[in-house]
Formats: structure tokens, sequence, C-alpha cells
């Protein structure tokens, strides 16, 4: 049945929906793992007499206070990589990575490059009714402006227009590190952590 115009319609969106789905999958596998082992301790109480029994609640109990012994454990062992290898980790989300060996170019000069790489663009656009170019390798671009010092190209988005708008339209490859510098269709240039520069070209790739 249709909604009738001017019904309020609650839905959840993507990532709430997503995360709806991984707890409703988690507490699944929490509630099936303590079946299993509420099972295998009462099989192995019925062989060995002095083992009490459990039921499914002292079960969920057992399980709970095993994760939460393998969360210290786990704890412990980062603090003790992290007091090791001061500095060689970076936060991700919720996990930690090892962080990336950066290039020898300074941030200051890697804003001049992009905005170097800007005036190109800006140009090509003003003779091709203010389109950007579709890629490195059209005639009237010159490949090598694209070369990141450090290696690898500049990526270019398609279908941005340069002069308006806060699309991204050039951004760093991996070789600058966990923080990229993008160029902006406004002309701004800032600055992105890779997880976040990763949403952000997804979403901007939707159609």
């Amino acid at each position: 049945m249709s909604a009738s115009a001017g019904m309020t319609v609650i839905s959840l969106t993507d990532i709430a929906r997503m995360r709806l789905d991984a707890l409703s999958f988690f507490l699944f596998l929490y509630f099936l793992i303590t079946w299993l082992v509420k099972l295998a301790w009462n099989q192995l109480a019925s062989a060995f007499t002095g083992m009490p029994r459990l039921n499914y609640r002292r079960a969920l109990g057992l399980v709970f206070v095993t994760g939460l012994l393998f969360y210290v454990v786990l704890t412990m062992i980062s603090g003790a990589r992290e007091l090791l290898t001061p500095g060689a980790w970076e936060k991700q989300g919720v996990g930690y990575r090892q962080r990336e060996q950066q290039g020898d170019l300074t941030k200051e000069a890697r804003h001049k490059n992009l905005r170097t790489l800007q005036e190109i663009i800006w140009n090509y656009a003003r003779s091709h009714e203010g389109n950007a170019p579709p890629s490195p390798l059209v005639p009237d671009m010159n490949p090598d402006d694209w070369l990141y010092p450090d290696g690898g190209l500049y990526c270019l988005m398609p279908g941005v227009k340069p002069g308006g708008g806060r699309q991204i339209i050039v951004y760093e490859p991996s070789a600058a590190g966990s923080r990229r510098f993008v160029l902006l269709a406004d002309g701004t240039i800032e600055d992105r952590a890779e997880g976040t520069l990763k949403i952000q070209i997804e979403e901007q790739m939707r159609p």
C-alpha cells in the first residue's frame, strides 16, 4: 500500500542501516557462541562430575567476562607495541595501523605544486568552454605536469567544472601519505585524511 501524500515516512539512513545490521549480526553471533559454550561445558561436566553445570544465563556471563579478558590482553599488547615503536602507529577509525613513511616534500611544496596544477587546469578550462581536461593525456596537456614528485600521478576527478562548488577536482596520490591535499572546484586547497577522502570520492562518484 502506497503512502498518502503528506504522510511522514520514517526511514533509516544507509549508514544507520549498516550499523544496525552489524549490531544485529554481532548479537546473533554472541548468542550463538554462548549456546555453543554452554553445550560444550555441559558435555564436559557430564564426564567430570566435579564441574558445575551451566545454564544459559551463566554461559552469557562467562562469554562476556572472557571477551573482556581478551580485550584487556589485546590492549596491553597494543600498548607494548606503541612503547617499543613510538610514533610508528596512527589511529584510523576504531583501530590503528602502521604510519606510512612520508615523502621528502614539505607541505608548503606540495601545496605550491597543486596550486601550479590548478593554474594549468583553469587555463585549459578557459579555452574549452569551462570544462576541465577529461584526462592528463589530452593533446593540450603536458603529462609531466601531472607527475607527483615522490611517485605516481595526481588524480583527476571526471566531470567536475572548475570555478565553483566544493567537489574535488584533483587529489594527491597515495605516495603523499595518510593525509593528502585536494583541489576543490572553487580553487580551495585542503587536506583530507585517507578515510575521509575515500568516502568523499565515493559519494562524488555516485550518479
